[in-house]
């Protein structure tokens, strides 16, 4: 089924791209979607969905299963009804507050970590190497410099620095969905709590909290991702209530 006659008639490479590890994963994204390949322009992997069509954007120069996997694995989310990329969007760009609190780039950065949280165990139990998961594996996630600014800046006068939150809900982030175990955050984690506990908190919920999601096989019983979003919201409105802002 998954030989390499039938790999060419979808695709050029695409018996570079699939084997013994992904192959049904990428059988399940074929059969629900209608599937297109295009070459990347910026040299890295990346999916875009559109209702039931996806496109696939394919480093030509660097054929990896792992990255393709990757992006299967964004769109196999979806194909399971979790979109918590969309709805984390919708639900602060909705917000006239929250929608000043956070950038977009902010929330396209927490929505892809969201998704890599849930991605992750899928991965490495299909056999993909964790060093591959992440093109900036390596990079250490957060820099003295930055935690620096952010407990000198994040609070004048006894007020939030609105334009700060930014900056610490990205790090936080970065570090809670970071796969690279080699990295030790105990003492920057530590700073970033000191700096806003209530902020902190919210955040790791949030994250804990979709990390119980079932991807497969949920009843109307269990946790989804809106349900998730839910609390998180709430919880940022309970730490807007509690703090005064610049």
């Amino acid at each position: 089924m998954f030989g390499h006659i039938f790999f060419k008639k979808k695709y050029l490479h695409l018996d570079k791209l699939i084997d013994k590890r992904n192959q049904i994963l990428w059988y399940e994204i074929n059969k629900n979607y209608k599937v297109s390949f295009k070459k990347s322009l910026q040299s890295e992997y990346a999916a875009y969905q559109q209702s039931r069509k996806v496109t696939f954007y394919i480093d030509e120069n660097n054929l990896c299963a792992s990255s393709f996997t990757h992006e299967l694995l964004h769109v196999y989310l979806s194909l399971n009804g979790l979109h918590i990329s969309g709805g984390l969007k919708n639900r602060i760009m909705s917000d006239e507050f929250l929608n000043f609190i956070f950038s977009y780039n902010l929330l396209e950065h927490m929505s892809n970590c969201l998704d890599h949280a849930k991605m992750l165990p899928i991965y490495l139990k299909l056999g993909f190497e964790r060093e591959k998961f992440i093109t900036d594996f390596d990079v250490f996630k957060c820099t003295e410099t930055e935690l620096n600014e952010l407990e000198r800046y994040y609070r004048v006068f006894n007020k939030i620095n609105s334009n700060a939150v930014d900056t610490y809900i990205g790090r936080l982030v970065s570090i809670i969905a970071d796969p690279n175990e080699n990295f030790n955050y105990d003492k920057y984690l530590l700073r970033l709590k000191n700096i806003d506990s209530k902020l902190f908190l919210t955040v790791y919920n949030l994250f804990d909290n979709w990390k119980k999601v079932k991807i497969e096989n949920r009843t109307i019983l269990d946790e989804d991702y809106i349900s998730v979003l839910n609390v998180f919201i709430d919880e940022l409105n309970a730490w807007k209530r509690t703090n005064t802002f610049s």
